[in-house]
């Protein structure tokens, strides 16, 4: 007896090139996790299209039985495929490998359940064959096992169209399209099954395979309009928590609508729960009360760290404002590298005092500020006495930690005010603010005494006063560093008080 193949047959034989020729197509395109299990998808469904349409014309049961082994090459692991295929159009790293297990499991017991029937009828009970309008019906017995596949059938296409009905949502325009044929080609074969499974089917056919066959139609279009198989859009998801930075997203009146997982690190509060409440709940206000473009801001969060805070207008295509976004940085660590960058630039590195550029540039504010507003000011310039014989005796290192003790000892004896310097070499610097030239000079000696000492080292000290002919921090260290020159040539390690009137006076003698 010969096969009897009618219209039916041939448009599933039609339908299982189709779909042999899109798996073989999409893993020719590339290789992806969506291409692979849309390969995969098609390549069950024409083993499926194939087995059923040579059964519709098949000759008695035991061809029948024969063709059955075909469809089911590819009828257990359709749910799979299409739940694996829905994921990957959403995620393009696909499936997690954990996910994975429990479907792929239940693919192949029941695939394994199916092909070894005859020992156990667990999937077909029985099976009647039967000729009606020139095509092959079978009528069989349903087992727990059969039962379990279409629960489990059912299921995954409710998965897998979830799935891409989100990803339409979140798809951008160009994508639309795309996303509804793909949402479209799930519906198809539930569709059709329902009918059959409802007993509305004509003839008591099968009408998933026919199904199957039309969304393989459906998503061939897709591939060649819509370029399904290379141009993928990327899910929301995706985009919006792989941002490193924290992002919330806020409407008119400055609620939370929405975030993302990185800003949860810095408000650990933030939950869905919080959608709709106040984001001064989580942020101050004054943060953001004038959300500018770009507008930036600086806050303290609760557990220590320094936080950036940019506000970015949204709007739409018209031009008013919708809402605002919230992007959120820790930047602890970046300021903490501009407060090392600033100071190595402003710090001595020996000493720890002010380096030269720093000194003058304090110097000089200081200055001004003393001359605009008429207040005293002093300096008081100190040279170690016979540094260079302590580093051609002792060496430079020794040489080095004097200097050290000896900037703090000083800095223990100043005010917080008061600014110490290194000007260079073995020489150091003090300004001294609201302090008249006396009271520096009075100073200036307790610290050549503490110096000793301390610190075993002889220091020459000038020690110069602003006045209104000498307001320019240029004049006064030149001033000073003459007095300081006076301190050498009258024997070393005291202190000289420059005199406008350019007398020079020995401080010991003053103090007598």
């Amino acid at each position: 007896m010969n096969f009897d193949f009618s219209a039916p047959s041939i448009f599933l034989f039609v339908s299982a090139t189709l779909c042999l020729w899109l798996s073989i197509h999409a893993l020719r395109r590339q290789t992806t996790s969506f291409t692979r299990n849309y390969a995969g998808l098609m390549l069950c469904a024409a083993a499926y299209a194939l087995g059923y349409g040579l059964e519709l014309g098949s000759p008695d049961l035991i061809h029948v039985q024969v063709m059955l082994r075909i469809q089911y090459l590819g009828i257990p692991f359709l749910p799979y495929f299409w739940i694996s295929l829905a994921w990957a159009y959403l995620e393009p790293q696909g499936m997690p490998l954990r996910w994975k297990y429990l479907p792929l499991c239940l693919s192949v017991a029941i695939f394994l359940v199916f092909q070894t029937n005859d020992l156990h009828h667990l999937y077909y009970t029985s099976q009647e064959f039967t000729r009606s309008n020139g095509l092959s019906i079978t009528r069989i017995g349903k087992g727990p096992v059969y039962w379990l596949n279409i629960a489990y059938l059912n299921i995954s296409i409710a998965i897998g169209a979830l799935l891409l009905f989100r990803a339409w949502r979140q798809a951008i325009p160009l994508y639309r399209q795309q996303a509804l044929m793909l949402l479209a080609g799930s519906f198809l074969p539930w569709i059709f099954h329902l009918l059959y499974q409802t007993g509305l089917s004509p003839h008591q056919i099968d009408l998933s395979p026919f199904g199957i066959a039309a969304t393989g139609i459906i998503y061939s279009l897709a591939t060649l309009n819509h370029k399904m198989l290379s141009v993928l859009p990327l899910a929301r998801d995706i985009v919006f928590d792989g941002i490193a930075e924290g992002v919330i997203v806020l409407d008119s009146n400055l609620r939370i609508i929405d975030f993302n997982h990185a800003a949860t690190r810095f408000y650990p509060k933030l939950m869905l729960s919080m959608i709709g409440a106040e984001a001064a709940t989580l942020v101050n206000p004054a943060a953001f009360a004038d959300p500018l473009p770009s507008a930036q801001a600086f806050i303290d969060s609760t557990d220590g760290r320094k936080l950036e805070i940019r506000c970015y207008p949204l709007r739409n295509k018209h031009g008013p404002q919708l809402g605002t976004a919230l992007l959120i940085q820790d930047v602890s660590k970046k300021l903490a590298l501009i407060d090392g960058l600033r100071e190595l630039a402003t710090i001595d590195e020996l000493t720890g005092c002010c380096n030269r550029r720093r000194l003058i540039e304090l110097s000089e504010r200081e200055v001004l500020r003393a001359t605009r507003h008429h207040q005293p000011l002093a300096f008081i310039i100190l040279d170690v006495d016979d540094f260079k014989t302590i580093n051609d005796t002792l060496g430079h290192l020794a040489g080095d930690d004097l200097l050290r003790r000896i900037a703090f000892t000083l800095r223990g004896r100043l005010r917080s005010t008061d600014i110490l310097g290194r000007y260079g070499g073995d020489e150091f610097i003090i300004t001294l603010p609201e302090t008249t030239g006396s009271a520096a000079a009075l100073i200036a000696q307790e610290l050549l005494e503490h110096c000793f000492e301390h610190c075993d080292s002889r220091m020459s000290i000038g020690v110069v006063e602003l006045t209104s002919e000498n307001n320019s921090f240029t004049e006064l260290l030149r001033q000073a560093d003459f007095a300081l020159y006076q301190s050498k040539l009258d024997g070393k390690n005291r202190v000289t008080l420059y005199r406008p009137t350019q007398e020079l006076v020995d401080i010991r003698t003053m103090l007598r």
